[in-house]
């Protein structure tokens, strides 16, 4: 009887490493690119926009998206995938996650540009990217369905903002 037990091993990070690359590569890398977009240097040329947006939350907004991404990508890699089905939906959450990751990170660019119709449709983007990452975080860890949701309220919102201005 002893025979018959099978023991999965597998070398996995701790959970605080885990943690501090997902969060941490997510931050750096994401703020990175939206950074050098040009968010510091046209923030005070935002006067094209519908109506201002404190500066420090402009600034803050895109530290905010990340660290929620980073947090959502930590909680689905601490779960542990053994069946097939299991394996194909944490696939299809990597290709959501990057891609809703590449949105996020170059949609300030448009923004800051003064491209209204292109920062929309970005954010369109970005926004439907969300709810397929939510939806797919949902099937592998609840926690990581509900950072998503808050995510995607945030990128929903900034789209309505940036509908306005698009085709006010």
């Amino acid at each position: 009887m002893e025979n018959s037990v099978i023991v999965k091993t597998e070398k996995r990070l701790s959970g605080v490493a885990l943690f501090l690359v997902c969060v941490l590569a997510t931050v750096g890398i994401g703020l990175t690119v939206s950074y050098c977009s040009g968010i510091f240097g046209k923030v005070a040329n935002s006067a094209e926009l519908p109506f201002i947006i404190p500066k420090w939350l402009v600034i803050a907004t895109p530290p905010i998206l990340f660290i929620h991404m980073g947090i959502a990508l930590y909680l689905v890699l601490r779960e542990n995938v053994y069946s097939d089905n299991a394996r194909m939906v944490r696939g299809w959450t990597f290709e959501f996650w990057f891609k809703l990751f590449i949105a996020t990170a170059i949609t300030p660019y448009f923004i800051y540009h003064n491209m209204p119709i292109a920062a929309y449709v970005m954010a369109s983007i970005t926004t439907a990217l969300s709810i397929g990452t939510m939806l797919l975080m949902y099937r592998q860890s609840i926690g990581a369905g509900v950072v998503m949701t808050v995510f995607f309220i945030v990128v929903a919102l900034i789209m309505v903002y940036l509908g306005y201005w698009a085709f006010a």
